[in-house]
């Protein structure tokens, strides 16, 4: 009698709590989620003490822990994945600051500066080329006798239209200078890449 007592007290007390609860949110836009929720909530105390007598309380339980135990284990592998690319992205930065020091020291034996660089490395994982140098894209200077770099130049933009622009890069290697043909040699020598993945421009002082 005293469990029929308590069971029926627990949906007194929720359904004023609910209706209390129901009252303050007004016409909320979440009003109706939470109507779901608490609608789920009276059902498992309403049938309570059905799934006692079943022993279903201890299933329900287990399968719950479990959901929660899920849910757990996959919030940490999506925090450990953010973890590794945050990792990835330190150790290829520090990749990308070495390949620039090792170009400017290249650079400078010819008495060249370099202005600006973009390196691009194969990240993924997956590929036989993972980490290596895709391309490199070089604007540098003449360097003053100070040994300070000559001012930058800056050219208008030109615009190609497309039916001249393969013409244009078929040509551009003749539009290199030797020393530009020679630099752009030794690059890929020394990163074992495409000389067509390697652009370079030294602007004159």
């Amino acid at each position: 009698m005293s469990e029929i007592y308590e069971w029926v007290r627990n949906i007194v007390i929720y359904l004023i709590l609910n209706t209390i609860i129901m009252n303050l949110l007004g016409s909320s836009s979440y009003k109706k989620y939470i109507s779901i929720v608490s609608g789920m909530i009276l059902l498992l105390i309403v049938v309570s003490p059905f799934l006692k007598l079943l022993n279903m309380d201890e299933i329900l339980d287990y399968y719950l822990n479990a959901n929660i135990y899920q849910a757990d284990v996959s919030d940490f592998q999506n925090e450990l994945k953010l973890m590794e690319d945050k990792q990835k992205d330190v150790v290829f930065a520090g990749f990308e600051d070495r390949i620039r020091e090792q170009v400017a020291n290249i650079l400078q034996d010819d008495g060249l500066y370099l202005y600006e660089m973009e390196v691009v490395v194969n990240r993924d994982g997956d590929s036989d080329s993972f980490g290596k140098i895709r391309s490199l894209s070089i604007n540098a200077g003449y360097l003053e006798d100070e040994g300070i770099p000559v001012h930058m130049i800056d050219i208008e933009r030109i615009v190609i239209s497309a039916n001249k622009c393969e013409d244009i890069m078929e040509s551009i290697e003749n539009l290199l200078s030797p020393l530009e043909i020679q630099i752009k040699k030794r690059l890929s020598d020394f990163y074992n890449m495409e000389q067509d993945n390697i652009n370079i421009s030294i602007k004159e002082g």
